[in-house]
């Protein structure tokens, strides 16, 4: 993400405190907060937008006076401005308090917020505000933010605990009985490459050592094949068909799937372990307020009167329902979809297989 505007100001004149800060030893008895940490804060404003933090903490439980920090030509910038100034630099933490910072760390903030209100200035003086663009991607932002703020309110309310826990439970049924299996697998493009491996193991080979020096998924290489555990239907049927025949130890013949060429070891079988409601309850949650919200949209939709036109006015069909793209009809970036063993992509593309209740 690139920074804005807002966070390159103040980044650029609060660092510059915070290394004179720095280099500004303090005695044990007039210790401040640490200026690494004020630093590491300000570096994060790199990749976040210094937006005000919404998320309540303990430690702002109680605002301060709403007091005038400074006057600029008449204008006044308040107490409480700053403090979500400085709460956007520490994006997903709790910010440490502004006034425990050496003096010379806050007016650096404070300079980096006058600057921007001079900025500002100079901008609607030149008739920015007024500019044609500016105004359309200010209206464009204003219906995201509106949007945005209606379905997080609107979302809350989709989901209850008793449909988390049905979920859960529909989960566990649906799970009851299943095996998972713990496997290393080579995995090289041709037969004869897979083959030659099967005799350098049959003789004694060590599989991790192979793994880790011949298999084009660099990804389970590095850990020498490891692909952790799975259940049978995370992999692509030639793969967990040959997997889930071994027995604890065994190697497998060359497997050939849409990835090349496999050589599976299993190293341990089990029930499928299943995580607690309270483990789950987040992820379930999410999971169904995204089916809510899309159930929502749809809805809205269905209600509305929509029509479709191509290049000639001619009406067309238009499906209120979102439809995975028909058969040989291509997509922005499409590429073949099929399951297949999480950590069998070749080089740095693999993904660890993630366990689920499904």
């Amino acid at each position: 993400m690139k920074m804005t505007i807002h966070t390159s100001i103040l980044l650029a004149a609060t660092m510059f405190g915070f290394s004179a800060f720095a280099e500004e030893p303090k005695a044990p008895s007039d210790a401040k907060p640490s200026a690494d940490k004020a630093l590491a804060a300000a570096s994060a404003a790199n990749t976040t937008a210094a937006t005000p933090n919404t998320t309540s903490t303990a430690s702002t439980a109680k605002d301060p006076k709403d007091y005038v920090v400074i006057k600029i030509d008449g204008d006044d910038i308040r107490n409480s401005e700053v403090q979500e100034i400085w709460k956007g630099l520490f994006q997903g933490s709790t910010p440490p308090d502004f006034s425990s910072f050496d003096e010379t760390i806050r007016q650096n903030v404070l300079r980096g917020l006058i600057s921007e209100r001079l900025i500002y200035k100079e901008a609607t003086k030149a008739g920015f505000d007024k500019n044609e663009e500016v105004k359309k991607r200010i209206e464009s932002l204003q219906k995201q933010l509106i949007m945005q703020a209606f379905m997080e309110s609107k979302s809350k309310a989709m989901v209850t605990d008793e449909q988390i826990k049905a979920a859960y439970d529909e989960k566990a049924a649906a799970n009851k009985g299943q095996e998972e299996v713990k496997a290393r697998h080579i995995l090289v493009a041709t037969e004869a490459e897979a083959k030659k491996i099967t005799e350098e193991l049959k003789k004694g080979g060590d599989f991790e050592k192979i793994a880790k020096e011949k298999s084009t998924d660099k990804a389970s290489g590095t850990n020498g094949g490891d692909l952790g555990w799975f259940t049978k239907d995370k992999m692509v049927p030639e793969f967990a068909d040959a997997a889930f025949k071994l027995k604890k130890g065994e190697v497998s013949a060359p497997i050939k799937t849409a990835f090349g060429w496999h050589i599976v070891k299993l190293e341990d079988r089990r029930p499928l372990q299943m995580a607690s409601l309270e483990e789950s309850k987040e992820m379930l949650k999410a999971e169904l307020t995204n089916k809510a919200v899309q159930t929502y949209v749809e809805g809205l939709l269905k209600a509305s009167s929509i029509k479709y036109f191509d290049e000639t006015g001619k009406e067309k069909e238009f499906s209120r329902t979102l439809a995975a793209p028909k058969d040989g009809e291509k997509t922005e970036n499409s590429k073949p979809v099929e399951t297949k063993p999480a950590d069998t992509k070749p080089a740095d593309t693999a993904a660890k297989p993630v366990k689920t209740e499904n």
